[in-house]
């Protein structure tokens, strides 16, 4: 992935975030002391909502998004695909249920980022685009990204299950 523009482009429960994957070799003072669980919950929580057209502005909170999608990224299956070429991918973050009997521990971890709910980080997958800078080209990808996971969605629908955007996804 030398000197090549990857976008990442983070779907939350009502924000779609683009970002362009980095090595970065410093940490956020975002994310300081969180390991990698509250990063995610703190991604979820920012692109929940309507929050992150507040955050990306920031260059801090940018640099963050940047940070924990890239890291989710580099840790998926998909890393080998990504050095070859592939340029775009879809990550979705999204909100997970709380099983009954256990919505106190569930809470307790959503509070140490002061989230709302936990999220739970999907990449459903890469792609090369030939010309990034089309914006029909990404939106195109996004939606070809989602039917592939439409079967991983559809089969962990119950974790998924306080996702308003998996279960339109699911019944759409």
């Amino acid at each position: 992935m030398a000197n090549q523009i990857f976008i990442i482009r983070i779907m939350g429960e009502s924000d779609i975030v683009d970002v362009y994957m980095t090595k970065a070799t410093t940490t956020s003072s975002k994310l300081v002391n969180l390991d990698f669980a509250d990063q995610i919950n703190l991604l979820g929580h920012w692109v929940d909502q309507d929050r992150s057209a507040a955050l990306i502005g920031d260059e801090d909170y940018l640099g963050a998004m940047t940070q924990i999608a890239s890291g989710i990224l580099s840790n998926s299956r998909f890393s080998k695909e990504m050095s070859e070429g592939e340029n775009f991918a879809l990550l979705t973050v999204l909100r997970e249920k709380w099983p009954v009997g256990s919505k106190a521990r569930f809470k307790a971890v959503a509070d140490r980022v002061n989230a709302e709910h936990t999220y739970l980080a999907h990449v459903c997958a890469v792609s090369k685009i030939e010309n990034l800078d089309v914006h029909e080209a990404l939106k195109q990808e996004e939606t070809r990204h989602l039917s592939i996971a439409f079967s991983f969605y559809k089969t962990n629908r119950r974790r998924f299950a306080n996702s308003s955007a998996v279960q339109a996804l699911i019944k759409g």
